[in-house]
């Protein structure tokens, strides 16, 4: 069992850079149910859906090893707004250049502003939460991605039906959203923090030249986040599409279900990998969302769909929680910068690689074979953590 400091963790700077989150992520999401029929109406394909996705995740990664090396230096928050700042600015392009290549373009842009973004609000949520409740303020703080996801999708796909596909006015939108972002993330106060308090945790001191790029204290972590989010860019990427193809009129309320089944197990299975320990939560949540991706195969009903949407919310959002409070106990305070870049870098990765592969597979393949490759891959961890234990046992026979 972990000791817990009982600090307060909603604290005005927190709320504020949770605003700021839930904005962000709000402009995101609301592309999910437009982006891929737009792709296709300005000429594009299946595989230029799943390009555009890698694209957009590679761009957002390629520069966040970087970012993580200077982040002490530089601080938390001028990155969050350089962040914020890049995605508005490339999202306002998208309302007024409409073409195939120039959307490309403006998506890799908000790809550079995603990574900067997503590395220092998760480096700040770090940093402002009390020592010992790392995983309650994760899961707290977890909670605005999910809320977003549960009302994005849903109002983009209602207002895309409604209007008739009016893209300018979808794409304003969206910018609306990432500019209430920038206002909140603004607010934000960087917290100060003894860096050699920090460095002490673990007996080490980061400074200058000596910082590496990668932190290899969180690769356990970092893997199995990598193969949790292949899934999740699959579904990000490719559910509208089977939903079409199925004729099942409820992706956008699967979005929905998902996200407030994650919002409301996250902080609670934070909380609980404070008090049980990490794997004991994130191995059954994996077993759960495995259960829930082979169900989506299986989905040829609104019911089925919306079910499987309610377990993989419940199974993703407690594993994504544990998993990520499991690397944030491996990163003493100076290594954060770090620590999450590489952390949150290969959470990227995992989408690419999911979004990229399955939108080659599904020239050869149908969903129901694509999803049922989920299922093993969001699996794959539960054999590699046990077998890992497995063989540190027998060595220390």
């Amino acid at each position: 069992m972990i000791k817990t400091d009982r600090g307060k963790i909603l604290t005005f700077n927190f709320m504020a850079l949770f605003g700021a989150v839930f904005f962000l992520f709000f402009a995101l999401d609301f592309y999910i149910p437009i982006l891929p029929f737009y792709v296709i109406e300005v000429g594009g394909g299946e595989t230029a859906v799943g390009m555009l996705m890698g694209l957009f995740t590679f761009c957002s990664v390629v520069l966040r090893p970087f970012q993580g090396r200077t982040l002490n230096r530089r601080g938390r928050k001028r990155l969050l707004i350089m962040g914020i700042g890049l995605y508005a600015v490339a999202g306002m392009g998208l309302i007024f250049l409409p073409s195939l290549p120039l959307v490309f373009i403006f998506r890799a842009v908000q790809g550079f502003g995603w990574g900067a973004f997503l590395l220092a609000y998760n480096t700040l949520t770090l940093d402002l939460a009390p020592e010992g409740r790392k995983g309650e303020a994760l899961g707290l703080m977890g909670m605005a991605p999910p809320l977003s996801l549960a009302t994005g999708p849903l109002i983009g796909e209602h207002l895309r039906i409604g209007t008739g596909g009016d893209y300018l006015l979808l794409f304003l939108m969206a910018s609306v959203a990432a500019l209430f972002a920038l206002l909140s993330g603004s607010l934000v106060k960087d917290p100060s923090f003894d860096e050699q308090q920090g460095s002490k945790q673990k007996g080490t001191v980061i400074t200058g030249e000596k910082v590496p790029l990668f932190s290899r204290s969180v690769l356990l972590p970092s893997l199995i986040i990598f193969f949790m989010t292949f899934n999740l860019g699959s579904i990000l990427t490719f559910l509208p599409l089977l939903g079409e193809a199925r004729d099942i009129q409820a992706v956008g309320y699967f979005f929905t279900i998902f996200a407030l089944t994650a919002v409301f197990s996250r902080p609670a299975a934070g909380r609980l990998s404070d008090h049980l320990g990490r794997p004991k939560v994130f191995l059954p949540a994996l077993v759960i969302a495995s259960t829930a991706l082979a169900m989506i195969a299986l989905s040829y009903s609104s019911q089925l769909l919306l079910l499987s949407a309610f377990i993989l919310g419940l199974g993703f959002g407690a594993g994504h929680s544990s998993v990520m409070a499991m690397a944030a106990d491996r990163m003493s305070i100076v290594e954060r910068g770090v620590g999450m870049a590489t952390f949150t870098a290969t959470f990227d990765l995992g989408i690419v690689a999911g979004s990229s592969t399955l939108g080659i597979l599904l020239n050869w393949f149908d969903f129901e074979a694509v999803f049922f490759l989920c299922a093993l891959v969001m699996f794959t961890p539960v054999f590699i953590y046990l077998f890992r234990e497995r063989l540190k046992n027998n060595f220390t026979r």
